[in-house]
């Protein structure tokens, strides 16, 4: 589907050539609402182009597709493997270890 074609679809006409007139455009609130299952590819009523023609054609919803694209990409880099500093690792243990022997833990987990 051309720009100008989502666009139309976008605002409730049809496009002129007949791509996706017989799938509209998705709200933003649909939009929004599929983000996550469009960027892990598991969409189910609702097909991948008509989700991505919303968030090209949107002002609104693109930036929300960004941030979870962003953030999905954190974290992929900050599950690499690496771990925490030795130094921070042993100032948890301690604190575990302290808050464990005066009972702080147990407390906690009851509540």
């Amino acid at each position: 589907m051309t720009f100008f074609g989502r666009l139309k679809a976008f605002f409730g006409g049809s496009s002129s050539n007949g791509e996706g007139s017989s799938q509209g455009m998705i709200s933003c609130q649909d939009a929004l609402t599929l983000v996550h299952e469009f960027l892990d590819g598991e969409l189910g009523d609702v097909s991948s182009d008509q989700v991505e023609a919303h968030f090209e054609a949107c002002e609104r919803c693109y930036p929300h597709l960004r941030l979870e694209q962003t953030f999905r990409e954190a974290l992929g880099r900050a599950a690499t493997g690496e771990s925490a500093p030795a130094e921070l690792r042993a100032a948890v243990m301690k604190a575990l270890s302290k808050a464990s022997s005066e009972g702080g833990l147990a407390e906690d987990a009851g509540s």
